[in-house]
């Protein structure tokens, strides 16, 4: 089982392509915390089948700023975004669109976490947008990752 993990991480790896600004440096203990929590994220994922593809992203931003990333996507397979923000943050939004400009995703939710699924029609870029909806502190500092099955 964890041979075939393994197999459907690299497979899923080469499916996706992010590409987006240079992230900034996290700095510590914000990049123990974040590694923490999506290390966390991880074990649930995994027992519904779901292998890490891509990731980690990260980057720090001021309340109400945006940064966007862009994700190759393959059609009619089953992908989950799952982000967090550190514990300044008060909330974290994801927004997901794809080459045409049609949203198909979104995650707004109370406090530093957001997770999203997708299941694209077509295969092709999608942009992904990270927005610091509330922010104490300048800037809040947020890490996702992409998994797929």
């Amino acid at each position: 089982m964890r041979r075939l993990v393994k197999i459907a991480a690299a497979a899923g790896a080469a499916l996706i392509l992010a590409v987006g600004p240079a992230a900034a440096q996290v700095p510590d203990p914000f990049a123990r915390e974040l590694a923490q929590k999506l290390a966390e994220a991880n074990t649930p994922l995994a027992e519904e089948g779901y292998a890490r593809a891509a990731g980690p992203f990260s980057g720090g931003l001021r309340e109400r700023e945006q940064q966007r990333f862009t994700l190759m996507l393959r059609a009619n397979q089953d992908f989950r975004i799952v982000g967090f923000c550190d514990s300044r943050c008060r909330g974290m939004g994801m927004r997901l669109e794809d080459s045409t400009g049609v949203e198909v995703a979104r995650a707004i939710p109370p406090g530093g976490a957001a997770e999203m699924y997708v299941r694209p029609r077509v295969t092709g870029q999608h942009a992904l947008d990270v927005t610091m909806e509330r922010c104490a502190a300048d800037p809040c500092w947020f890490a996702f990752n992409v998994f797929t099955r």
